[in-house]
């Protein structure tokens, strides 16, 4: 884990900006540390040693509460600087990050659990904040000031100066020994953290089943020891973090106590002035305090370093090759040509042959894992094949997918998926979810999957607010307006993965004479294993079991 990865100056303008408003800032410190040190010495000397009134000093007084004024000022300044720029990096971070977690597709996400990433957007980057506020301006200045303080050492002292050379690197020796172990177990921490988060996260949306088959409460086992597993590395953490502190407390203790007893004896020896040992003695720990710092804002921080890593790892990853033609036929056609993909782990589909012809309807049949979904998803263009062609019709013919601009294809494209997508809002927003619609072909649209009727019955209509994902709805609710989006578009290609899933035999056949008006002209694939829905199909292409694939995860597409 680097304190500072050069990657994140790249990326955010705001941290180089901080950066350098903190060495100003770090600079202007200590040189005004010095003076008021100086000043004090002075003072106390005149006083102690010249026996000077009031009036002779009340310059010097007055100059002192300057610098000291000086001084608060900037730490104020520093300190609302260091926030605001942290704010600004989060935001624009998370937004950079969500784009491109987006733009890697589906086939990267499947590699990784959606609760692991929200924990790392989530909490990670707001952790970050106080890594970007308050670790990286201690950063640069335990660079700056005790090199300023030991210079300015020297030149009232060389023993002193000697003295405090030998004993400051003991304490970034201990910082970087804790650190490594700090390192380690932070890192473990958010694995566990992730590790739990998906696993609750699978438990929630598999609760229904586990409920009728018994299993609800096994699952409460499980999810406690991984709890007790973070809870374990976050007591690690914090232990760690209490021994840092109290380790380089100790060291610097201890060096500043050899710099008061060396001077101590040597002015009683009249080998150094009064005015030189005061400004040594208020300077020295000035040195050591900036590493201090640094070492207890580190532990402070340490989530927030390993979300910079984790999201800096994200950001380098390569993006997919998009082309950039945008000649579609006015209804393309689609074809699969020995597509394969494998997600591993036993998830994928094997030399999928398909052809769906513009102006007609092709159906995919096949049992539970054959590949129906992946199928779906590479003619979507949110897959690519591992082997094999995906090809749509152009000015020119048969063209590769990846040629084509990936927002001129989603433009031509209407997908309802198995879990379909509902935001939070009123249902005639998540109707309108990628443009408006035409009132009358939605009215069209809402009567064909028989939505008319439940509408009619909430109290506000298509302007009765669902929560996160279609909460207020039941699953056939929710099925059936993600359907009319998909219907009532003037999209010329419609993918349906399971268009009637959800639906009872009664509703089904409504739904199946109702799409029939709506998907004419149109070039038309969709997935079943139910047998009503094929009275549609002009084509029917089976899948049989994939050898060495045990099930099919379906990839749904981003909304």
């Amino acid at each position: 884990m680097k304190p500072l990865d050069p990657a994140l100056l790249r990326l955010a303008a705001p941290v180089r900006w901080l950066l350098a408003a903190s060495v100003a800032i770090g600079i202007a410190s200590a040189a005004l540390m010095i003076v008021m040190a100086a000043l004090i010495a002075g003072t106390l000397t005149d006083v102690l040693v010249m026996h000077r009134d009031v009036d002779a000093i009340a310059g010097r007084l007055v100059l002192l509460a300057v610098v000291v004024a000086a001084r608060a000022a900037l730490a104020a300044a520093a300190e609302f600087f260091a926030r605001t720029s942290a704010a600004e990096v989060v935001i624009d971070l998370r937004h950079r990050t969500l784009v491109h977690v987006a733009a890697l597709g589906p086939r990267w996400r499947s590699r990784r659990t959606g609760a692991g990433l929200n924990s790392v957007l989530g909490a990670g980057l707001d952790a970050m904040h106080d890594y970007l506020a308050r670790y990286l301006p201690a950063l640069v200045l335990a660079t700056l000031v005790p090199a300023a303080m030991v210079a300015y050492l020297f030149s009232v002292d060389v023993e002193t100066g000697l003295i405090v050379v030998l004993t400051l690197p003991l304490v970034p020796v201990f910082m970087a020994l804790v650190g490594w172990y700090a390192d380690r177990d932070t890192r473990r921490k958010w694995r566990l953290l992730a590790q739990l988060s998906g696993h609750f996260a699978d438990v929630v949306a598999g609760l229904p089943v586990l409920v009728v088959f018994g299993r609800a409460r096994k699952q409460a086992s499980s999810v406690a020891a991984v709890a007790e597993e973070h809870r374990k590395a976050s007591m690690a953490t914090l232990r760690l973090a209490f021994l840092s502190s109290l380790v380089l407390e100790l060291l610097s203790t201890l060096s500043v106590a050899l710099v008061a007893v060396t001077v101590g004896l040597r002015l009683v020896d009249g080998h150094v002035g009064l005015s030189v040992a005061l400004t040594v003695l208020i300077l020295a720990p000035e040195a050591y305090l900036p590493l201090r710092t640094l070492g207890a804002r580190f532990h402070a921080a340490a989530d927030g370093v390993a979300a910079v890593d984790t999201v800096l790892n994200i950001l380098r990853t390569p993006l997919p090759d998009n082309g950039n033609r945008t000649d579609l036929a006015a209804v393309p056609g689609i074809r699969l040509i020995g597509a394969t993909v494998d997600h591993g782990a036993g998830r994928g589909v094997a030399d999928v042959d398909l052809v769906a012809q513009p102006g007609r309807i092709t159906a995919v049949q096949g049992p539970s894992g054959s590949g129906k979904s992946t199928a779906l998803a590479m003619a979507a263009g949110l897959l690519q094949p591992d082997s094999g062609l995906v090809e749509v019709t152009t000015a020119a013919g048969w063209t590769d997918l990846s040629a084509i601009a990936p927002p001129a294809w989603r433009d031509a494209v209407a997908w309802c998926g198995q879990r379909p997508l509902l935001v939070p809002g009123t249902i005639a927003e998540n109707l309108d979810l990628g443009g408006r619609l035409d009132p009358e072909r939605r009215r069209l649209a809402l009567e064909a999957v028989a939505a008319a009727d439940f509408l009619t019955a909430l109290p506000d209509g298509l302007e009765t607010v669902v929560g996160d994902d279609g909460a207020g709805l039941s699953a056939g609710q929710r099925h059936r307006i993600a359907l009319a989006r998909a219907l009532a578009g003037t999209q010329p290609v419609v993918l349906l993965d399971e268009p009637t899933a959800d639906l009872d035999p009664e509703t089904e056949e409504h739904v199946v004479d109702g799409m029939a008006r709506l998907l004419a002209g149109r070039t038309v694939v969709l997935s079943t294993h139910r047998d009503a829905p094929l009275r549609l199909a002009d084509r029917v292409v089976r899948l049989g079991p994939v050898p060495d694939l045990d099930r099919d995860r379906a990839l749904e597409p981003s909304v």
